[in-house]
């Protein structure tokens, strides 16, 4: 499992939620967003809505099975400027 702090707010405009969620389908792992005391599955886009604050500057990705190192890679890339 790859634990990862990553800064939402180092881009000019905010990622959308469906490109984050898309990305996030490409990959076997599991991806997680822990928000406000929740563990928020970044490929369901009713948990993302739901669960998911917009306030956080940085979030905490849980990144877990067989291709995640890749997949956390790819996110932390998307939320670069």
């Amino acid at each position: 499992m790859i634990r990862r702090q990553i800064d939402t707010c180092r881009r000019r405009t905010p990622v959308p939620i469906s490109f984050l969620i898309h990305t996030a389908r490409t990959f076997d792992c599991d991806i997680y967003i822990h928000c406000d005391d929740k563990d928020v599955n970044v490929k369901s886009y009713d948990e993302m809505i739901r669960d998911m604050s917009a306030r956080a500057k940085s979030l905490m990705f849980f990144f877990n099975g067989s291709d995640e190192l890749a997949a956390q890679q790819k996110i932390e890339r998307i939320f670069q400027g």
